[in-house]
């Protein structure tokens, strides 16, 4: 064990150098480089530093349904043509650390790190299907603004919505189960559109988050890696 410990050392290393080179929407697929670009990804700061007349049109939509548990990841170019290209992206069981690790065969280095990675799918929307997403982010007030304030717990169920249509920087936040989340009307056509093999994972009544980060719960409760965004006026408030 001590042996595995110290590969997985050394191949963080090693996989912190090309990390750099990774595209900015690329840069969370893999666990180690998420854990430095999470929070920026979630913010959307690429997008919106990118946001300019006659720049890229794009959306990223995150789906939290408990951190530990799955996050789906949007990622929505709008084409002049009208279509639009998506990405998906999805992580399931960040809290289970060591699942899967002791009987896990490593054929090559980047095999270490495949129980944490990101699983992807894309699909090409065509021009119908992009203007029936767009007006239902449209009917959600996805494009914002958000209420300047909300608390986006990593064990809540929310969605985050960055956008940059035609030059003008967006943001919305829904945080379940409060009044906001009845407003979203997109999920369950992105979700239908979702063919990565993970069943998405629906909000359900949980005790408030406050009393799961106790840390003087139950160990399967206690966790230690917590964190909690804030929404402020057009955005994510810097961590």
């Amino acid at each position: 064990m001590k042996a595995f410990f110290a590969t997985m050392a050394a191949m963080t290393l090693l996989a912190a150098v090309p990390a750099a080179a990774q595209r900015p929407d690329r840069d969370v697929e893999k666990p180690v480089v998420r854990s430095f670009h999470w929070f920026d990804f979630v913010a959307a700061n690429d997008i919106r530093a990118a946001c300019v007349p006659g720049g890229r049109s794009r959306l990223r939509l995150i789906y939290n349904a408990l951190w530990e548990e799955q996050v789906r990841a949007y990622e929505i170019f709008l084409q002049p043509d009208g279509t639009a290209g998506m990405n998906i992206g999805v992580l399931e069981g960040q809290g289970n650390v060591t699942t899967g690790i002791t009987n896990m065969l490593i054929s090559t280095p980047s095999d270490i790190f495949a129980p944490w990675s990101m699983k992807g799918g894309q699909r090409l929307l065509n021009a119908a299907e992009t203007r029936d997403l767009v007006g239902l982010l449209e009917e959600s007030r996805a494009f914002g603004p958000p209420r300047d304030g909300m608390r986006l717990p990593d064990n809540d169920f929310w969605w985050a919505v960055a956008s940059c249509r035609n030059g003008v920087w967006g943001f919305q936040a829904y945080h379940y189960p409060t009044d906001g989340f009845a407003n979203v009307k997109f999920s369950a056509r992105l979700f239908s559109w979702d063919a990565v093999p993970i069943p998405v994972n629906p909000p359900r009544k949980l005790e408030p988050a406050e009393l799961r980060r106790d840390m003087n719960a139950p160990i399967h409760r206690a966790r230690a890696d917590r964190w909690m965004l804030v929404v402020g006026k057009d955005g994510l408030r810097p961590r």
